[in-house]
């Protein structure tokens, strides 16, 4: 169960965050900030906070 209330908060956060591709600096800080709160509630693994940040990352500079 817990497998796919990560999964399923990790597509949900995607489809919030990176739906345009692009993230300015205000969605960025904001997208950090919500994947540091589901892993703090421990919905995803530190491994999937990290696949986050590196998706907001490549958003925010414009990389896909």
């Amino acid at each position: 169960m817990e497998c796919k209330k990560g999964t399923s908060a990790m597509l949900e956060w995607r489809s919030r965050f990176l739906s345009a591709g692009i993230l300015e600096e205000e969605d960025y800080d904001q997208a950090l900030r919500s994947a540091e709160a589901l892993e703090q509630a421990g919905v995803i693994s530190a491994l999937e906070w990290i696949e986050l940040v590196k998706a907001a990352n490549a958003a925010l500079l414009g990389l896909r």
